[in-house]
């Protein structure tokens, strides 16, 4: 946000000094690139920090199915559940980021809302999760 305000201000710093509208132009299409490379970097950093939270936390599931695999009657049950739950919206979370990546443009920072909102519901419920299997132990 603060490349852009900048890049903003340089456009507009830059149209104090053009003499002609083909300098005025060649300033604009600048300060558009400039904001769009800026755009394309945040998405590229955003999908490879959930990539990274995705399978950090595709690890910490794994490991609570194995430990309730581990344990007995209802427990068992309950937590084989709950882990199926967890599987289920990381999923919902993996297709989201796909889609994500095949956005452009402004559509893409409504993408960005909608995975950071499934990663949240999916930390919360494996926070739960977690949680209820420490006091069944």
């Amino acid at each position: 946000m603060k490349f852009i305000i900048l890049a903003a201000f340089a456009f507009t710093c830059g149209l104090a000094y053009a003499t002609t509208s083909q300098e005025v132009t060649t300033k604009t299409k600048e300060a558009a690139a400039a904001a769009a490379d800026y755009t394309k970097e945040q998405k590229e950093q955003f999908q490879k920090d959930m990539e990274a939270k995705l399978a950090d936390i595709k690890k910490e599931i794994s490991e609570l199915s194995a430990k309730a695999a581990k344990k007995t009657g209802e427990t068992k049950n309950e937590m084989r559940s709950q882990v199926k739950a967890l599987e289920t919206r990381q999923e919902v979370l993996k297709r989201d980021l796909a889609k994500l990546k095949k956005s452009s443009g402004n559509a893409w920072v409504e993408m960005k809302a909608g995975v950071s909102k499934a990663w949240d519901n999916l930390t919360e419920s494996y926070d739960k999760a977690k949680a209820e299997f420490k006091e069944s132990n």
